[in-house]
C-alpha cells in the first residue's frame, strides 16, 4: 500500500513538473501577429499619401502613430527583436519589442505603431538583440515615452521564447510595410 502510494504521489508530481507547465504555456499563446497588423488601415492610407507628398506633416503623424485599437486586452504572440531597457544579471523587467534588429541602438528606432513596450513582472530572460524573439502577452494600446523611443503599445509579458520558424515559413522574418528599413537585417537577407 505505501509503495502504490508513493508512486501516486510521484506521478503527481512530475505532472505537476512536467505536463502542467507545458498546458499552461500553451494557454498563453494568442494569435500570432505580424508587425503588419499593428498598422491600421487610417496609417497605411497616410503612408501612401506620403508618396505624393513627402512634406505633409499631418499625414506623417497618422502614419507614425495611428494604432490598431482592435488590439487591445488582446492576448497575442508576435516575434521580433528585444531592447532591454534595464539588465540586472541576465534578466530585464521591462524592454522594447522592435521589427528590426539594432533598432534604437545602431539605427533610428521604428515610429510608435511599431514599438511594443513590454513588462515582465518577474523578469525575462535577456536575449542578444540580434537573436529574433517570440512575446506573448495581454497587449494593451498605450502611449508610453522610453529612453530609446516611443512605443504605441505595451504589453505585459506572460511568456518569452527564441524565435522559431513554424513549418510554413520560408526562413524569413518579415519586416512590415511601413517599417523603417535595417540595413543588418537587408545585408543577411541579400537585399
Amino acid at each position: 500500500l505505501v509503495a502504490v502510494l508513493a508512486v501516486c504521489v510521484l506521478g503527481v508530481f512530475l505532472f505537476r513538473l512536467a505536463v502542467l507547465p507545458r498546458i499552461v504555456a500553451e494557454q498563453a499563446t494568442g494569435p500570432v501577429l505580424a508587425w503588419r497588423a499593428l498598422i491600421p488601415e487610417a496609417a497605411l492610407t497616410a503612408y501612401a499619401a506620403l508618396d505624393s507628398a513627402p512634406d505633409d506633416e499631418q499625414a506623417l503623424h497618422i502614419a507614425e502613430t495611428s494604432t490598431e485599437p482592435t488590439l487591445d486586452g488582446q492576448t497575442v504572440s508576435i516575434a521580433g527583436f528585444m531592447v532591454p531597457l534595464d539588465a540586472t544579471r541576465g534578466t530585464t523587467a521591462q524592454f522594447l519589442l522592435v521589427p528590426y534588429q539594432g533598432a534604437c541602438i545602431h539605427t533610428p528606432a521604428p515610429p510608435p505603431n511599431q514599438v511594443i513596450s513590454v513588462y515582465a513582472p518577474g523578469g525575462a530572460r535577456l536575449f542578444h538583440n540580434w537573436q529574433p524573439v517570440t512575446v506573448t502577452g495581454v497587449m494593451s494600446v498605450a502611449n508610453q515615452t522610453t529612453s530609446l523611443a516611443e512605443a504605441g503599445y505595451v504589453m505585459t509579458l506572460d511568456r518569452l521564447d527564441a524565435y522559431r520558424e513554424s513549418a510554413g515559413d520560408e526562413g524569413e522574418f518579415e519586416q512590415a510595410e511601413g517599417a523603417h528599413r535595417s540595413p543588418l537585417l537587408d545585408a543577411a537577407q541579400g537585399l
